[in-house]
This record gives C-alpha cells, sequence and structure tokens, in this order.
C-alpha cells in the first residue's frame, strides 16, 4: 500500500510539473543567472532534420522547468551536504559567497602588465602614471581555509616587474573581507574611503572629509556569486554614498547612435532613454544592481565636476571596480575619465580622448589581471 501511495504521489507531482511547463508563460531572464533564458524554438522542417530544432528545444526545456530555481537550490545543498566544500565551483565560508579562482596564470598576467605598460609608454610619457591592484576575495578567505588560492606574491612581482617605472599603491593593506559583498565579486563603496584617500594622498589631491557623505541603502542586493553558486544566503544590502559633487557631476558615456560614435548624456536600457548620472537606482532592480554605480560597464566615461575646487584631470584604466571607486574621487578633480579596455580597442583612444596633463591610474582587480584575452 505504501508502495501504491508513494507511487501515485511521484506520478502526481510529476503529471503536475508537466502542466505547468506547458501553462505557465515563459521567463525571458533569469536574474540570478545574469543570463537570458532559452525561449520556444521556431519549428521547421529544416531545422527538424538538421537537429537544431531538437537541440534548441532541449535547452529551452531545461531553461524553462517549473521551480528552476528551487530545484537548483536543493541539488546545490544537497552537494555541500554530500561533503563536497564546493558546488559549481563557489564555495561558502565565513558568511561570504565565493568562486574558486586558481592557479596563478603567469602569462595572462604578464601579457596583461605588458599591455598596460605600453599604453603608458605610447600615450602617457612625462606624466604621472600610478598603478595599484584589488585583490579578490580569495585573497582573505582561500587558503585560510583550505581551498586552492592564487600566488598573490608572485602576481604582484610580475606587476612589478613590468610596471615599475610608475608609482605603486598598494591596497592589500587596507582592504578586508568585510569591504567586500558576501553575495558578490565586488567592494563595498561605503567601505572604501580609506581607499580613496590612499590613491589621492600618492596623486597629491585632496578630498572632501567623511562627514559630509550622505548614505542611501537599497535592498535586497543578490550578487553574481548568490545566483551561480544557487545556495540560500542571505542578501545584501547595496549602499552609495552622495555629496555636492557627485550630485553636480555631468556623465557622458561612449555610445553609438545613428551609425556615429559619439559622447551621450543618456543611455538605453530596456529600451527605455534615461538620463545619464554618478548613481542609478533605477538600474538596480535590473539584471545586476551593482550597475547603480556609473550604469555598470562603459567602454569610455567622462565626468564632469562643475563645482570642483581644482582644475587636475584624472584618467583611470579600470574594470568594474572602478564604478564604486570612482565616485569618491570627484572631490579632487574637475574630470575624470574612465576607460575600460575590456570594450574599446587601445588604438581607438587618441580618437576620443584628449591627452593633455592629466594624472593617470591603472586600477585592475587580481581577477581581471589572472585572465587572457580581455584586454583589447
Amino acid at each position: 500500500m505504501r508502495n501504491i501511495a508513494t507511487l501515485a504521489v511521484f506520478v502526481a507531482v510529476l503529471f503536475g510539473l508537466c502542466i505547468a511547463f506547458f501553462v505557465m508563460p515563459d521567463v525571458p531572464r533569469s536574474q540570478a543567472e545574469r543570463r537570458l533564458l532559452a525561449q520556444a524554438p521556431q519549428r521547421s522542417t529544416a531545422a527538424i532534420l538538421n537537429g537544431t530544432y531538437m537541440y534548441a528545444l532541449d535547452e529551452y526545456m531545461q531553461d524553462q522547468f517549473p521551480l528552476r530555481e528551487a530545484f537548483r537550490t536543493v541539488n546545490a545543498v544537497k552537494r555541500l551536504a554530500l561533503g563536497r566544500r564546493d558546488t559549481n565551483g563557489y564555495y561558502f565560508v565565513a558568511g561570504h559567497l565565493s568562486s574558486l579562482e586558481f592557479p596563478l596564470n603567469a602569462e595572462a598576467v604578464h601579457r596583461n602588465a605588458a599591455h598596460l605598460n605600453a599604453i603608458s609608454q605610447w600615450l602617457f610619457e612625462g606624466l604621472n602614471v600610478f598603478y595599484a591592484v584589488i585583490p579578490d576575495k580569495n585573497y582573505f578567505l582561500a587558503a585560510q581555509n583550505g581551498f586552492p588560492a592564487l600566488d598573490y606574491a608572485e602576481m604582484m612581482r610580475i606587476m612589478h616587474h613590468r610596471m615599475g617605472a610608475h608609482t605603486y599603491i598598494d591596497l592589500f593593506s587596507l582592504l578586508s573581507i568585510e569591504d567586500f559583498y558576501r553575495t558578490d565579486i565586488h567592494w563595498r563603496q561605503e567601505n572604501l574611503l580609506p581607499v580613496a584617500e590612499q590613491l589621492t594622498r600618492y596623486m597629491g589631491v585632496d578630498l572632501p572629509p567623511p562627514n559630509t557623505y550622505t548614505a542611501h541603502t537599497l535592498f535586497p542586493f543578490r550578487g553574481s556569486f548568490h545566483g551561480h553558486a544557487a545556495l540560500p544566503v542571505r542578501p545584501d544590502e547595496l549602499t552609495f554614498l552622495t555629496n555636492e559633487y557627485t550630485e553636480n557631476a555631468i556623465v557622458y558615456t561612449l555610445l553609438e547612435e545613428g551609425g556615429q560614435i559619439l559622447f551621450s548624456r543618456y543611455i538605453t536600457v530596456d529600451g527605455e532613454r534615461l538620463p545619464l548620472r554618478v548613481y542609478m537606482p533605477e538600474l538596480f532592480g535590473g539584471m545586476d544592481g551593482y550597475d547603480v554605480f556609473l550604469a555598470g560597464a562603459q567602454a569610455v566615461m567622462t565626468i564632469e565636476i562643475p563645482n570642483a575646487t581644482t582644475n587636475r584631470e584624472l584618467i583611470i584604466f579600470r574594470d568594474s571596480f572602478g564604478s564604486s571607486i570612482t565616485p569618491l574621487l570627484l572631490g579632487g578633480y574637475a574630470k575624470i575619465i574612465l576607460v575600460d579596455i575590456r570594450y574599446i580597442s587601445t588604438h581607438l583612444l587618441p580618437t576620443f580622448i584628449e591627452i593633455t596633463d592629466q594624472d593617470i591610474l591603472f586600477l585592475f582587480s587580481t581577477t581581471i589581471l589572472n585572465q587572457n584575452g580581455l584586454f583589447r
């Protein structure tokens, strides 16, 4: 009797999931995984005969399966319960999610550092050039908890060898794991005032006092690690700091419009044209809540500060970490240019950037420096 009841429940659940699959509307994207989900494929005789239809149908059914996120979480928890220390390359320790990042790719670090140094020699000869490296969360979590980790000392030896003609600004000693989101790769802006002070102290500019900032908090922030690990971890709060300089700043980004590449004060998100600002809380509910900071990934941005007390300018070569530290530097400069060479070819830079007597800062995370093929 018990076997019959078990079988009946199993059949009912299976039948219910099948009905739900056909009744429920397709989900366009996965907020957790930060990606678009497969949609129902178009059926045609050619697609059926060459097998592409069945392949697309398989992807579609996997992406649109009912309770998919719940099943991902159950699977991830089950792996840890069975003794696995990570799930899908992600691990949870000391209240933080992180992604396994090892071993050191010395070739990539050499190539990336050489690329940055070549940019400096080509465009910035005679200017004040600085470089800093942002440690990833594994620097504070991995080796200390028995997980494999990068050889950070060797990475920095390579960086100093390639970039040694420029001034190095140490950030490793300023940061701790508490300066990072628990569910994301990035650092928390509200904890970065000492980092901003360290950078500007080397570059010789003054920043406004910490008490001039107003904190604004958004919740819930589920970082990229949260979705990919599929573990039931409490979301973060995302806090951004405003002052008179962030409020009055004029922000431009490089866009292609009507076949022309130009600087615009607007961006288009989901078909809606939005005015570009230092902070964009309306993007918090999008694919990546971290896009609140300077609208996320942009190839080239310029920020002008009309009420600046100086006429100095700064060019920052950065990855996504630069989006949240840059607003804290606005009080020291009248203009900041942000360049992300993952999205624009280096040889195009003179077309869009006028080189005068700016300060230059190369600011990249260890995660980016350890990968091949990202810089263009």
